[in-house]
């Protein structure tokens, strides 16, 4: 059953001037962000890296660099041409600096294992591992499209939401499924694909919950302020799937409302409301979002782990049910063999 969106505006509930959402599965809803949220990294320690010194027409392994795609806090990533299979790669590229430090390789190989346990549409796959002339590198699948970032902007329609909120949910579920946890969910590491097929890339923070302790000490990423758990924000070790359930709620309430849930403030002030502040309604920004739909969120962004959804597969049920009461059945487009569950 769907949980429901009535009740008064108090603490732990999304504060409005006319609704909130509260009942005994939805409480204490918390989400940090400001209105333009800068998506590096959260690290405890150590400085910014510099991209390697790399030229379009050399090569790396048996990868022939096309052009630079991305930088970020922790790698560059360039398309390239894997010269022995003929297809087009995604190459992250950790940098040489960091690269002298043994800690960050391991974090980086940690990377490309986690990656490789995993075998879904929705996840970008991991091809190869390597290193050449002391440089770290991950042949990611390469997916040509726009991040969410860029999709999302002004906001997406509920029914494209749910479209692509689902489609999330179900590469979690795969990931859950093999005991891997992202940690870094957000709108920039969520490709939409030209046919409109939703993919999670970079996972730069992920762990398997079999490496107990793992490698997240000082100077690790820890996830990004502005869609970090509260449990993550404290301690990185305790993330799991309701890790990652909370920052695809933060990142959807983002989509659908066209700003964070807390639209500005310091990085201390964005942990604060994470651990204690209620996010505004979305339905007050948005008039368009179905109760159902803002009912949903609220559970995802839960403060207390315990009331979120436990799996992404009861999610995924809610959000068939979301599909079937608004009338999105015929543009989410499940996937084959896969029925809308009725409410």
């Amino acid at each position: 059953m769907l949980p429901t969106a009535t009740g008064t505006g108090s603490t732990g509930e999304f504060t409005t001037g006319r609704k909130s959402v509260d009942d005994s599965s939805i409480v204490n809803l918390i989400a940090g962000a400001p209105v333009h949220p800068d998506d590096r990294p959260t690290v405890i320690g150590g400085s910014s890296p510099t991209a390697p010194a790399l030229q379009p027409g050399e090569t790396l392994g048996h990868f022939e660099l096309l052009e630079t795609i991305g930088r970020g806090g922790m790698a560059t990533v360039l398309k390239a041409r894997d010269l022995e299979l003929g297809r087009i790669v995604a190459l992250k590229i950790l940098p040489p600096e960091t690269a002298r430090d043994p800690e960050s390789v391991s974090r980086f190989k940690q990377e490309a294992r986690s990656a490789a346990r995993l075998d879904s549409d929705h996840i970008a796959r991991v091809y190869f591992c390597g290193e050449d002339r002391g440089l770290h590198f991950i042949a990611f699948e390469f997916v040509a499209g726009e991040n969410l970032r860029v999709v999302m902007q002004p906001r997406l329609s509920p029914a494209l939401a749910v479209r692509y909120l689902l489609q999330v949910a179900l590469g979690l579920q795969h990931a859950d499924e093999r005991g891997v946890v992202h940690r870094d969910i957000k709108p920039s590491n969520i490709l939409i694909t030209l046919e409109g097929q939703a993919k999670i890339v970079d996972m730069g923070l992920a762990r398997h919950l079999s490496n107990a302790g793992g490698v997240t000490q000082s100077g690790v990423t820890l996830g990004t302020f502005d869609y970090i758990s509260p449990e993550q924000a404290l301690d990185p070790r305790r993330a799991d799937i309701r890790s990652d359930i909370y920052s695809l709620g933060c990142t959807f309430y983002h989509a659908l409302t066209g700003i964070p849930p807390v639209p500005e403030g310091t990085a201390a002030k964005k942990l604060q409301s994470h651990q204690h502040e209620s996010p505004r309604d979305p339905r007050d920004l948005n008039p368009e979002v179905p109760d159902s739909l803002a009912a949903v969120l609220a559970k995802m962004m839960a403060k207390d782990a315990t009331r979120r959804y436990a799996t992404a597969a009861e999610l995924i049920d809610d959000l068939h049910a979301v599909a079937v009461t608004c009338g999105f059945s015929s543009e989410v487009s499940l996937p084959e063999g896969m029925s809308v569950k009725a409410p």
